[in-house]
């Protein structure tokens, strides 16, 4: 089985991929297809045996649609630019094309019903219809084609789209106002409604179709990210590549200023890298020999050598933008719903634009052109396209947004879901704490320098690869620099470790350990008690039989994680920690935090449980966990959250990725989860709201109302109801409008000031 996103050019309505769904989803070898016109592309999961690409492809051009295949080598940013730009550009031509031809119609029919213009048949000596006629015809049939085949293949598959609607109006004022002045010779053909009408929509559709391409800038900005090329240390030599011919294993050189080419990490050198482009960090972080770099980061200072660890589709940066595409191009539950009510709201449409006809000239007896005139501006404002982008356009600029700031959301189910948690259950290893212990109090003995006493304990600890010992190692590197060689080294399993250090014998090592060796701790207890009941591990250092210090280790918590808790709890979230650790730990963990309710002694398959049990009392749970022992936890949960996922977002469980591990992103991936669906909302609620003033008005129901006042009423011009150019117009733009409001969370940025 083959899943893809690709994307879809060409969409017109909500109905285009009703359409497409319709006609590839029945075509054998197709397991599922989802296409949202909003985001333009289509999600299709497909059997290679039965149906290939290629065929899908052909079979959605024939719908009149563009299928854009990605690169074998990734995705080619300038290509699409390139395409997206004749796109838009098309549609410019056919707009001012149309208002060119259109124009003189306009402008004497605006003068005539507003100024009160007398009206003549003949100008130059040319008979007004018949050069009206030959300024409408080439809208009508050549600018405004893709109606006509659009419409069409959506009749011929037995669907109907907004297409049809707008073939149907303006078709049907052509040929009265064609029919009409050529053998009936009626006084008044409205050439201007077919005419402007078509104008309006092609002008309208052409803002939106420039908002739309705001709306997916962040597929956009990501993809112009990617560094172009790369320094290469090949044979001994440096030599300069596209970044699409760099191989894993590879030496990498990066001068200050330039973009990091791939994922890799550093062998030689060391800096500070801007990694705001691709998570959001706002700092520059220090990095030097042995950490992770990703690609499209930038090297701030010195040269640094990189060894390439991932390339092409494996890097993060791609990963990301394969997130971010699949995303938007899901659909969030309540965007069913509306898909179902716009795939039977257009053949209600005509049948009520019918029934709207016959009782104006039926039953009302008014004239045949007052009747048709009314039809058609009911069929042309009815079109259900502001409806159908309410939903994607709010999930496209929000998941965009998100992923601005280092928070990828996996689909717009995640969207809909984060702003109704109400429980908030954080791992606590390597998630609200960093996972690995660190000194956190070195007290040296009386009479003793602590720099010596430091150089000495953490000089006899490098021997060692216990977690410990690493830590007291490394906290010995941070503050001298460089440590001392240790000779005669030994290492007591469980115990401690001792050896040679500036010719002293030195020993670290717990209490039982000390002891052992002749070595008195008594009058140090109440210094160990204290530290112990704050959860942390306490170690001894000796030095020729006497103590020089002692050493407290403890997994610090990570950096803003009370600032993180705080927030969520300011915004009426429970907070609970689970974690695989003794009680005292937790509860000391808990405290710091200003945690109220704290499960200890969790393992992790048993998480998942907790998460059950959370459900059953009603409450809609949050996991946030390191995606990797919380798996099964972070699936169990409404809402999955992984954090620390460096550069392997695409492993990890949860449906909503932190990919700078900063838990405040939690609180920013909420509230732009409310201020997505609450965007949604409105769109949707802008949208009904038209459709049920805008209809009526069209159909005329506005009008006999006005009558009852005074009779003069009846003879005003338009009789108080819409014309059709007037509603093409109103359409045209409401779409637009539900865009632009969508666009407005483009201003959102994180509640919490980022500070370092």
């Amino acid at each position: 089985m083959t899943k893809i996103v690709l994307k879809v050019k060409g969409m017109h309505c909500a109905s285009c991929s009703t359409l497409i769904d319709k006609l590839i989803g029945r075509e054998p070898g197709v397991i599922s297809i989802k296409t949202n016109y909003g985001a333009e592309k289509t999600a299709v999961e497909f059997d290679e045996t039965k149906i290939t690409l290629p065929k899908i492809d052909k079979l959605i051009n024939k719908l009149g649609y563009d299928l854009i295949r990605p690169d074998e080598l990734g995705y080619k940013i300038e290509d699409e630019e390139k395409k997206e730009a004749r796109r838009i550009d098309e549609a410019r031509r056919r707009v001012v094309a149309s208002f060119i031809l259109a124009s003189p119609i306009i402008i004497y029919y605006m003068a005539l019903h507003m100024f009160n213009v007398q009206h003549t048949e003949v100008t130059f000596g040319i008979d007004r219809n018949y050069l009206y006629w030959i300024l409408s015809t080439p809208i009508q049939f050549v600018i405004a084609w893709p109606f006509y085949r659009n419409a069409f293949t959506a009749v011929r598959v037995g669907s109907a789209n907004m297409d049809v609607l707008v073939v149907l109006g303006t078709s049907a004022a052509y040929f009265y106002s064609m029919i009409g002045f050529l053998f009936f010779n009626i006084d008044h053909p409205f050439w201007e409604s077919s005419a402007a009408l078509l104008s309006f929509i092609l002008l309208g559709r052409y803002f939106e179709m420039v908002a739309k391409g705001r709306a997916s800038a962040a597929i956009k900005e990501l993809l112009k990210l990617e560094a172009k090329e790369a320094h290469i240390l090949r044979d001994g030599k440096e030599i300069t590549l596209a970044i699409d011919q760099i191989q894993v294993g590879e030496i990498l050189i990066i001068r200050p200023g330039e973009k990091i080419p791939t994922d890799g990490v550093i062998i030689e050198g060391k800096s500070h890298i801007d990694e705001k482009v691709v998570t959001g960090e706002s700092f520059p972080i220090s990095k030097t020999v042995s950490d992770e770099v990703i690609g499209a980061t930038i090297n701030q200072e010195g040269l640094i050598k990189v060894k390439a660890v991932k390339v092409g589709k494996e890097t993060l940066l791609y990963q990301i933008i394969q997130m971010v595409e699949e995303a938007q191009a899901s659909r969030a539950p309540i965007q069913n719903l509306v898909d179902k009510i716009s795939e039977y709201f257009v053949p209600a449409v005509v049948i009520l634009s019918i029934i709207t006809f016959a009782v104006w000239y039926f039953v009302f007896a008014f004239p045949f052109r007052a009747g048709l005139l009314r039809m058609i501006a009911l069929l042309v404002i009815s079109c259900p396209c502001a409806m159908g982008l309410a939903t994607p356009t709010a999930l496209i600029v929000g998941i965009g947004r998100a992923a601005k700031f280092g928070i990828i959301l996996k689909g717009g189910e995640a969207l809909e879901k984060a702003y109704k948690i109400k429980t908030i259950a954080f791992d606590k290893t390597g998630t609200l704490t960093i996972g690995k212990p660190v000194v956190t109090d070195f007290i040296p003995a009386s009479g003793i320098k602590m720099e010596e006493a430091l150089h000495l304990a953490a000089s006899v600890e490098v021997g060692s690869e216990h977690p410990l010992a690493k830590a007291i190692a490394e906290k010995g590197k941070s503050i001298l620099g460089s440590l001392e060689e240790v000779k005669n080294f030994e290492a007591v399993a469980g115990l401690g470790v001792k050896g040679l250090v500036s010719n002293k014998e030195v020993m670290v090592g717990n209490t039982l350990f000390i002891e052992s060796l002749g070595i008195n701790t008594s009058e140090y207890a109440a210094h160990v008690s204290r530290l112990q009941d704050q959860a942390k591990t306490v170690v001894y250092a000796a030095a020729e039989k006497k103590i020089i210090a002692i050493i407290a280790l403890a997994d610090t918590l990570k950096p803003f994680a009370k600032e993180a808790i705080q927030a969520l709890q300011k915004m009426g979230k429970e907070i609970i920690m689970i974690t695989g650790d003794n009680p005292q730990t937790a509860a000391a963990i808990a405290r710091e935090l200003g945690i109220n309710r704290a499960m200890a002694q969790v393992l992790p398959q048993k998480k998942a449980e907790v998460i059950k049990q959370l459900q059953a009392e009603g409450k809609t749970v949050a996991m946030v966990g390191d995606g990797i022992n919380d798996s099964p936890a972070l699936a169990q949960a409404n809402v999955g959250i992984a954090v620390g996922s460096g550069t392997d977002v695409a492993i990890q469980t949860g449906e909503i990725i932190l990919v700078k591990d900063d838990l405040r992103d939690v609180v920013t991936a909420i509230q732009l989860s409310g201020k997505t669906i609450r965007k949604v909302w409105q769109n949707l609620f802008w949208a009904f709201i038209y459709n049920v003033l805008a209809i009526p008005i069209a159909g005329g129901a506005i009008y006999p109302s006005y009558t009852f006042i005074h009779p003069i009423f009846r003879y005003l011009p338009s009789g108080f109801t819409l014309r059709p150019e007037i509603a093409g117009f109103a359409m045209a733009f409401s779409s637009v409008s539900v865009v632009t409001n969508s666009l407005l969370l483009k201003r959102y940025t994180p509640p919490m000031e980022r500070k370092t």
